[in-house]
């Protein structure tokens, strides 16, 4: 194919990245605050991410809470609560939500969030310094974000 065909450039675009998974596990640990559940990240040979998951419990119904992703300092590098659109159910749990972001990636970029900020896309099983938050007014929790 010419290297200008749009096709040739398309499969040249693929496989940039390594496909890999993350998760975010809200068990009983202190850190979980009252929620537990499970949040996952799977990364595609592009670099965009989809976040999916569910909670069982921990929520108020009651309130609006927001999704964060945010490094080892506290400050956000995301706000994924539009995007995931959780849906709280009326036994405080959740019901399971997706979404494809084509902006955060795990490992990918320099900006991965599992790299913080030191490149260690080799290492079989690491926590990066990113954690995902869950927060209202009255209650918060950050997990670390861990492959």
């Amino acid at each position: 194919m010419p290297a200008n065909d749009k096709l040739a450039d398309l499969f040249y675009k693929r496989n940039n990245c390594q496909c890999i998974t993350a998760f975010s596990d809200f068990d009983s640990s202190p850190s979980s605050g009252p929620f537990r559940g499970f949040v996952a990240f799977g990364q595609d040979d592009n670099g965009s991410t989809t976040i999916f998951g569910a909670f069982n419990r921990g929520f108020d119904p009651n309130c609006t809470y927001e999704f964060l992703i945010e490094d080892g300092h506290n400050r956000v590098l995301y706000n994924i609560t539009e995007g995931l659109n959780v849906q709280i159910t009326n036994d405080g749990g959740t019901k399971a939500f997706t979404h494809k972001f084509n902006n955060i990636n795990l490992n990918c970029h320099s900006n991965g969030i599992l790299l913080g900020g030191h490149n260690l896309r080799d290492d079989p099983s690491y926590c990066g310094n990113s954690k995902l938050v869950v927060r209202t007014n009255n209650q918060h929790a950050a997990k670390q974000i861990c492959n």
